[in-house]
């Protein structure tokens, strides 16, 4: 059969592959002899008219998407049109959303004809199979779907051998040149890509649907399986590479080993990941450093204890502060994110997390206001309180939509303002600017930042404290 697997049209700055399809497009590939190409409408900036004349033109038997909460209602738009043009084409939906809206998706779209919840290298290829063969797919893991009147709702299963997956078919997008932005500055440089050398996490943070989607299981790649992929990277002339694992330390010798090998093999590129800062030593993200991981992101979230706590971070600010010294010290260029707005969060203490960006300078901030998700804890005390309508899980909601004793929109949009502000003035003095320009010297990413953006005019813009105070934080 011809599959397409597509991700959402719209517009974006920060161009990541979509990994998740390239794993299931690869999966069928190396499972059957299907025809499976895949369209990154998202990133190619397509209007959702270009996706559906680019569908109807390649006619598939299948056609998938993936979607998060956010652009869901884009995503079911499409399905409706391709539903009108193809009527005999099967529609399949996936990923974060899918998982955990899918009988009211059903009820509400039933031109939807399967929803395949959590991971889908497995079950993709079993659905395809079935339909194949024009038999029932009652008996695929973490499917959804109505057969004969009856809701059949079955529960997805995680994929436990990571290591036996093919990897992830890369050319399969083309020529089309991916990076990474954050505030209009371009962090990435030369060809780019995502990997993952590790799924979910054991942890439950109260503003995340992680611990939900991977059942709080983390499972690690091998290193050795990661420093092969990481080989055939290289290979294909990528120099720059996000890790998108949502936990990539929590095992410290597995990261020791991955940085044996990739210095074993003399593979030197781009490294940009995520790390917790209960897990940051100085001697690991050394470690790290000299084998190319340049940049790192802390979740900080707040400087106080009790929003911490709330979140159920299983942090503290002590710690986040070390962590943060930790990576300079190491020579690393650090990112740090922070979620203002928590239910229970007063001014003071997002005055305390200004201040804590103020006095430890990161290289770069995130600021959010709190996102209520489908399959999120706090989505699930909203809907305990009773102030969910019933078409709320369509959406992205921020906190401040809710009745809540906590702070208002206006008041949350000029903390975040405050904050950007704050960051900046933390800067502004010569001793820690000596100790950025020392830092350029050690770390080959932050001196190709620098140089890819000396004449970028967004750069100025970013800086400039009229243009930062009317920025709305990004939503994750």
């Amino acid at each position: 059969m011809k599959v397409v697997l597509s991700t959402p049209p719209g517009r974006t700055t920060e161009l990541w592959p979509p990994l998740g399809l390239l794993y299931i497009a690869s999966s069928v590939r190396a499972n059957s002899d299907h025809d499976v190409s895949v369209i990154d409408a998202f990133c190619e900036n397509l209007t959702r008219e270009q996706l559906i004349d680019r569908v109807e033109k390649e006619r598939p038997e299948v056609f998938g998407m993936n979607c998060s909460t956010h652009l869901f209602l884009d995503t079911v738009s499409v399905l409706r049109h391709i539903r009108e043009a193809l009527p005999e084409t099967k529609l399949v939906l996936g990923g974060y959303h899918a998982t955990f809206a899918a009988k009211e998706i059903l009820a509400e779209y039933p031109f939807v004809d399967y929803i395949l919840k959590g991971e889908a290298e497995s079950s993709f290829p079993m659905l395809l199979d079935r339909i194949e063969a024009d038999r029932s797919p009652a008996d695929v893991p973490g499917i959804t779907y109505a057969e004969n009147g009856t809701l059949v709702d079955r529960p997805f299963e995680l994929i436990q051998d990571l290591d036996g997956l093919p990897f992830p078919d890369r050319s399969m997008l083309g020529d089309l040149k991916y990076g990474y932005m954050l505030q209009s500055i371009r962090l990435t440089t030369g060809k780019f890509t995502t990997i993952c050398t590790s799924r979910g996490c054991p942890f439950k943070c109260r503003y995340c649907s992680c611990a939900a989607f991977s059942l709080r299981k983390w499972r690690p790649r091998s290193a050795e399986n990661v420093v092969e992929e990481i080989e055939e990277i290289r290979d294909q002339g990528y120099e720059s590479v996000t890790l998108v694992d949502d936990n990539f330390t929590q095992d410290r010798k597995r990261v020791e080993r991955i940085c044996e090998l990739l210095r074993k093999k003399r593979i030197r590129l781009q490294y940009y990941f995520e790390g917790r800062v209960d897990n940051a030593s100085y001697d690991m993200l050394r470690a790290l450093k000299r084998s190319g991981f340049n940049v790192i992101y802390f979740g900080v979230e707040s400087a106080s204890q009790h929003i911490l706590d709330y979140y159920d971070k299983k942090s503290t600010p002590e710690r986040a502060a070390k962590a943060i010294e930790n990576a300079k010290r190491a020579g690393m260029l650090v990112v740090t994110s922070f979620i203002f707005g928590a239910p229970i969060e007063t001014k003071e203490d997002i005055e305390r997390s200004i201040g804590f960006i103020r006095s430890t300078k990161p290289h770069a901030v995130q600021i959010n206001i709190l996102d209520c998700l489908v399959g999120t804890p706090i989505w699930d005390e909203m809907r305990q309180k009773g102030v969910l309508s019933p078409d709320a899980w369509k959406k992205n909601h921020r906190v401040y939509e809710f009745e809540h004793d906590g702070l208002s929109e206006e008041e949350l949009l000029r903390l975040v303002k405050d904050g950007y502000h704050g960051y900046i003035e933390g800067w502004k003095n010569a001793r820690d600017i000596v100790r950025f320009l020392k830092t350029l010297v050690v770390n080959p990413s932050a001196r190709r930042i620098v140089l890819t953006n000396l004449f970028n005019p967004d750069v100025r813009k970013v800086l400039s404290e009229d243009v930062i105070g009317d920025r709305k934080p990004d939503s994750r």
